[in-house]
């Protein structure tokens, strides 16, 4: 399995258990689901993406320069001249091209992982506002 895939498993499974849990179990206990949902994604895919990035960065600054300072972005005075913008809205034509299949993963799981964070956080008021319904 790879780790796209593990991504996914967990982000749904952690989603359909809080959905149960809202569900099932009566009001004082079915309050902590979108808390538990939200503390097990979001700082989980944000920190994988953020190392994904650094990681994905360094790699394709090895790799392929020209193409790194084509897409380096200056965060900061910590970060400048370190990071590449991965996109979350429009997709990167000339990484999603990428000929190293292993450079291209870590892209992809990079972009992915913010997705897939920024997703627990759009849901995580969806379950509360759920909560709230299911209790009246």
């Amino acid at each position: 399995m790879t780790h796209s895939t593990k991504n996914k498993v967990y982000f749904c499974s952690l989603l359909v258990v809080s959905v149960i849990w809202l569900v099932v179990f009566p009001k004082p206990v079915s309050n902590y689901a979108p808390l538990v949902f939200m503390l097990s994604t979001f700082p989980f895919f944000m920190f994988n993406y953020y190392a994904k990035l650094i990681d994905f960065s360094n790699r394709l600054k090895t790799i392929q320069p020209d193409l790194f300072q084509k897409h380096v972005v200056d965060y900061g005075y910590a970060f400048k001249r370190k990071i590449v913008r991965v996109g979350l809205f429009h997709k990167n034509h000339d990484f999603e091209n990428l000929e190293d299949i292993a450079l291209r993963e870590m892209y992809l799981l990079c972009r992915q992982s913010l997705q897939l964070g920024l997703l627990s956080f759009v849901i995580f008021p969806v379950l509360g506002i759920a909560c709230i319904v299911i209790g009246y």
